[in-house]
């Protein structure tokens, strides 16, 4: 069944990390174009106003130019700076492979294992995400965005196998789910006595949210007919050769569609899994600012084996990701006690995770490899 779906919001794409780094990353490709650069001061401002918001947040960077500048050195560019340049910055004409490869900058520059980086801070400034608004406002209305639009669609959803991958051989989604869940449960019980109750210590562990690996997953086509899971892949590994197939899917399969922030709370509130103490640490440091601390209460991840009793899988929509992914979501009333948060974290765009196994992957292996063309622009043929 094809739901009517309504276009991308700009408040959809200013609501989260993502969506507000893929704006400034489209905002600034018009200064990026040949000879226009030394009359484009938006991306100057950017850089500047991004570093010293990363060093002031204590993170690790350096800063290279020409003519060479001091790397320690602290830039005086404010994010008002870059508020004012975006206010009459020329703007590019949103086509679609433009999109797409803003989009895939900004998956490709989540991190949900440390704090935001500069731009992400940058962005996150009041100032700053207002002045994206004149961006959004354009994007959005922009024929190239309506791909963004798009949900779940069954009739076309393709798998792929990466060559480079070494998967285990596929077992059972059930028994994916119950040994995922009693992994889990062990774990966070383990983490309560021996990790650090403090968020702010120096601890990493997993960081993702996503149902667990084993499962199958997923993706869509875009609008030139290639899959979406070549070119989003949070946490890439570089890989870059791949088969595709298409699934067939039964035609009553129940797909829970995650198209903002309010879905993935009711999602968690429904099923309620704290993994508290084995994220804490990561995600407390991925939902801080420059002054302000992130999350350091409970925190909840869907109970996928609970989930796939009522669900044979659950997508990701583009306008879900850009609106929510790395927020700490609120989700009330799940558990008593204190307050919970969860993150969608480790998600790519367009992913549907399935919860059940999938019997008719009989279409036939398309082979894809990346290029990259004289400019340094990559792609998949």
């Amino acid at each position: 069944m094809t739901t009517t779906r309504r276009g991308i919001s700009a408040d959809q794409l200013l609501a989260g990390p993502r969506g507000r780094r893929m704006l400034l990353d489209f905002a600034q490709e018009f200064g990026r174009e040949a000879d226009v650069a030394d009359r484009h001061p938006l991306g100057s401002a950017a850089f500047d106003a991004s570093y010293r918001l990363a060093k002031l947040a204590g993170r690790s960077v350096t800063r290279f130019g020409w003519p060479p500048v001091d790397p320690e050195e602290i830039p005086s560019a404010m994010p008002a700076d870059v508020a004012a340049a975006l206010e009459t910055s020329p703007l590019s004409t949103p086509t679609p492979q433009l999109l797409r490869s803003c989009l895939a900058s900004s998956v490709d520059a989540a991190m949900y294992w440390q704090g935001p980086d500069g731009d992400d801070l940058l962005c996150a400034d009041p100032a700053v995400r207002e002045a994206l608004r004149r961006v959004a406002d354009r994007l959005c209305a922009a024929p190239g965005s309506a791909w963004l639009a798009g949900g779940f669609e069954p009739g076309r959803q393709v798998i792929l196998d990466w060559q480079e991958a070494q998967d285990p051989p596929p077992r059972p989604a059930v028994a994916v789910l119950a040994t995922w869940r009693d992994a889990v449960s062990e774990e966070e019980a383990v983490a309560r006595r021996e990790r650090p109750a403090d968020p702010a210590a120096n601890w990493t562990g997993e960081w993702w949210s996503t149902p667990p690996h084993g499962l199958p997953v997923t993706c869509g086509e875009l609008f030139d007919a290639t899959p979406s899971g070549l070119w989003f892949v949070e946490d890439a590994l570089g890989w870059d050769r791949a088969t595709a197939r298409h699934v067939a899917l039964p035609l009553d399969a129940r797909v829970l569609e995650i198209d903002g922030p309010g879905d993935w709370a009711s999602l968690c509130r429904a099923y309620p899994f704290e993994v508290t103490a084995l994220r804490r640490h990561d995600w407390y440091r991925a939902t801080g600012g420059v002054l302000e601390p992130g999350w350091a209460g409970r925190w909840l991840v869907p109970d996928w084996a609970a989930v796939a009793e009522h669900y044979d899988a659950v997508h990701l929509s583009y306008a879900g990701y850009l609106s929510a992914a790395g927020r700490a979501i609120p989700v009330e009333g799940a558990v008593p006690g204190d307050p919970a948060c969860s993150l969608i974290a480790g998600w790519n765009p367009d992913a549907t995770y399935w919860l059940t196994d999938l019997t008719d992957i009989d279409g036939e292996a398309v082979p894809w490899r990346r290029v990259e063309d004289d400019d340094g622009d990559q792609g998949w043929v």
